[in-house]
């Protein structure tokens, strides 16, 4: 087993001795970062070979969609009430009923105002 640098080296200044061990760990760092790069190149092989994989399953999926001319039905996670327009006269009702609502709104808001002492 080596010596402790400390005993090898008694007349090396504390600058010296840190320098040495910072060119220690300079070197270990190097060799993990080279063994890194050796192995770099077939992650990103396996990440791009995954990618796709992924495309191709997404485009499967997609092609009884695309097969059918989008008669497949809604799809999941989709409304079916999103691009449906309401009747004319269920889009008066409405309108009738949030001008209700917000006069009745505004009533609460002037009685609350006056009711304040100033």
């Amino acid at each position: 087993m080596a010596r402790p640098l400390s005993n090898r080296h008694p007349k090396l200044t504390a600058e010296e001795r840190r320098l040495i061990r910072e060119q220690e760990d300079l070197k270990r760092r190097e060799a993990q970062l080279q063994r890194e790069l050796k192995t770099l190149p077939a992650r990103i092989e396996e990440r791009k070979s995954r990618e796709r994989e992924l495309a191709k399953l997404r485009s499967m999926a997609a092609a009884p969609a695309i097969s059918l001319g989008g008669a497949r039905g809604p799809r999941a996670g989709r409304s079916s009430a999103k691009g449906r327009r309401l009747p004319v006269r269920e889009l008066q009702n409405a309108r009738i009923k949030s001008l209700v609502l917000i006069l009745i709104l505004a009533t609460f808001v002037i009685l609350l105002w006056r009711a304040i002492p100033g």
